[in-house]
């Protein structure tokens, strides 16, 4: 019987010979559990909600895979980042590189698709002075004027898009694209920043890599 015993109403079970007790069984489980599936339908749509954009946030730039910070904070030291540059991360993930740029005092934007890692680079983040964390798809929006450093670590696949989204920003800063682990197949770096335990990091003129100055 279902739970809530005298006054529950029972559910007429179809004649179906020798499969009676089965069908007894799943016809008793529908009528005590129909007032839960509303539940049941709304944290599926949750679930869809928070799952489907990190899915097409992972299909259109990377899943998410932390980045190795020896080989950021090398680069940043060498190219004497602080407080006169503004550095964006295209795809934010947890927000490590944002905490690291404002570490050097720099301004620090970064945009993140999936509700998922914002949340979590939100968290990471709160309360840090010099961070500002956007939802939402970064080639959608164009790059903060002053602009100084770019930076990202996107799959392979998604590197052309992503030349030509910096083609057609205008940042008259703009000093370099850092590209963590897979750089453009056909544009040699200015540098290559090797760390032990960490995938090579490549070094570009983000000048040459945007329009022309004014």
């Amino acid at each position: 019987h279902c739970p809530g015993g005298a006054g529950t109403p029972q559910t007429k079970v179809p004649r179906y010979h020798g499969y009676k007790p089965v069908v007894t069984f799943i016809h008793q489980a529908r009528g005590c559990y129909t007032g839960s599936m509303p539940w049941l339908y709304i944290l599926t749509g949750i679930g869809l909600l928070l799952l489907l954009p990190t899915a097409y946030a992972g299909w259109i730039g990377a899943p998410y895979a932390p980045t190795r910070l020896r080989a950021v904070t090398r680069v940043l030291t060498l190219l004497k980042a602080g407080r006169h540059d503004t550095l964006v991360d295209l795809g934010a993930g947890d927000g490590k590189i944002l905490r690291e740029a404002a570490r050097y005092q720099a301004r620090a934007i970064g945009y993140e698709l999936s509700p998922i890692m914002w949340g979590i680079a939100r968290w990471r983040t709160w309360g840090q002075t010099g961070i500002a964390l956007r939802y939402g798809n970064f080639y959608r929006h164009s790059l903060p004027v002053d602009t100084t450093i770019v930076f990202a670590f996107l799959m392979p696949e998604n590197m052309p898009r992503v030349r030509a989204y910096l083609a057609r920003q205008h940042v008259p800063h703009g000093k370099y694209f850092l590209t963590y682990a897979f750089p453009f197949a056909d544009i040699p770096p200015r540098h290559i920043i090797k760390e032990p335990q960490c995938a090579a990091l490549y070094v570009y003129d983000l000048s040459e890599l945007t329009q022309p100055r004014a």
